[in-house]
């Protein structure tokens, strides 16, 4: 059920519980008065007719009885209906009716009864015996009939109410009012409950699509603020939150992806030479100890290479370290220019530089070092001092027997030493 639903039916209960506790309240509140009403002017002039009778023949008991009794009351009815009732109203009966017209059409409204002076039952009304004890609880409500200064007789209503037909026409119309105050608040409420709940509906509505919305990862949402009652209060303040959110995811995004980059620095800065940019001899290490261990697994082939600048100290001391710095960038760019995206290159220290070439048998490994070697010679180091020239010795190792990476990388190290015996600037391999 939704909660426009549930809206519209609390206040159509609310309005139909209201109309019909005071209506209901009205009708029995009216039903009591009217009763008492009837019941008294009944009971008085059910008194006056006793008084007159008793004092017609001296008491109940020198009087003919029950039979009598009707007898008298005929008569003075008689005289009644003669005689015009006051104010236009009808005279009442001897049982409480409001006249003889309705007296004549059956059961009288209100029973009364008739006890002497001992409070012993003379007229029962159909309630108790002739002679039988009026109980207590009777006793209490009972008037006394007095003739010359004594009590004769006792009074005692009894009874329930039988309306008349003008007084059932009046009840009716009672009755049918409060079913229309029943239906109309049943509308009324229905159209409140249409007009309220479909402005609330609507607001909850755009709160629940900008929810799912936020859920779905779109942060920024803005639903209309209507009114200034705390639903709008509500919106308006879902309206900074998802403001305030949005703002804050940004904000966490922006610092994430910095730190993302920063990282990448960092990691870059832990495996990079800072002069020359080639991966350091850390990363050269373990990036070379993984391709030794493909290429075994795998028995594919795999080339390490050490090289090493001729006379690099003395182009320190006769050029200045500035310049040695200039050569050590120039063939760092050089080396890496030229590889592979598989191969792997690196300053090892100093002036020294290795290279992992994975896939590579040992002839091609030469012939490209060769061909680097050459590219080092034939650059125009002149630009950097018209008196600077720069070469470079190698050692190739491609043998896997060696064991390991740095086993490799040792045995390349020996032919490098063997090429700067034999002359520098060329490779040796084995």
């Amino acid at each position: 059920m939704s909660l426009r639903t549930k809206f519209m039916l609390a206040l159509l209960l609310t309005g139909l519980a209201a109309v019909a506790m005071v209506g209901g309240l009205a009708y029995v509140g009216m039903t009591k008065k009217v009763d008492s009403i009837r019941r008294e002017r009944a009971a008085e002039h059910f008194h006056e007719a006793v008084t007159a009778y008793v004092q017609q023949y001296g008491s109940w008991q020198a009087s003919p009885g029950k039979d009598g009794f009707d007898t008298f009351m005929h008569g003075r009815r008689q005289v009644e209906d003669r005689a015009p009732p006051p104010e236009g109203r009808r005279p009442p009966r001897e049982d409480g009716g409001p006249g003889p017209e309705s007296g004549r059409r059956g059961e009288p409204p209100f029973h009364f009864i008739l006890a002497d002076q001992n409070f012993n039952v003379v007229l029962g009304a159909g309630v108790y015996e002739h002679g039988e004890p009026l109980p207590e609880s009777a006793r209490k409500n009972a008037r006394p009939v007095e003739v010359q200064g004594r009590v004769v007789a006792y009074v005692s209503p009894e009874g329930v109410l039988t309306p008349s037909k003008e007084e059932q026409q009046y009840l009716d119309a009672m009755r049918d009012a409060l079913w229309f105050g029943v239906s109309g608040a049943a509308v009324l409420a229905l159209a409140l409950g249409l007009l309220l709940s479909r402005s609330l509906g609507r607001t909850l509505g755009h709160l629940t699509s900008a929810v799912r919305a936020m859920h779905s990862g779109s942060l920024l949402q803005r639903v209309p603020v209507e009114g200034k009652d705390e639903v709008a209060e509500l919106a308006a303040a879902f309206n900074a939150m998802s403001e305030k959110l949005a703002r804050s995811h940004e904000e966490l995004s922006d610092s994430h992806q910095t730190i993302l980059v920063q990282a990448e620095q960092l990691r870059e800065l832990s495996v990079r030479d800072a002069l020359t940019k080639l991966h350091n001899r850390r990363h050269f290490d373990e990036q070379a100890t993984t391709l030794f261990s493909h290429a075994v697994r795998h028995k594919r082939p795999f080339s390490v290479v050490i090289g090493d600048i001729d006379f690099f100290k003395r182009i320190n001391d006769n050029f200045s370290h500035a310049t040695g710095d200039i050569v050590l960038r120039q063939v760092g760019e050089i080396l890496r220019s030229h590889m592979r995206l598989s191969d792997l290159v690196a300053r090892y220290g100093g002036e020294e530089f290795v290279i992992a070439f994975p896939e590579t048998e040992l002839p091609q490994a030469a012939a490209l070092c060769d061909k680097l070697r050459g590219i080092i010679e034939s650059f125009p180091w002149h630009q950097v001092h018209p008196e600077l020239k720069v070469t470079m010795s190698m050692g190739v190792y491609a043998d896997l027997a060696a064991g390991t990476a740095e086993a490799m990388l040792q045995k390349a190290d020996a032919l490098l030493y063997r090429a700067k015996e034999t002359g520098r600037n060329r490779v040796c391999f084995s």
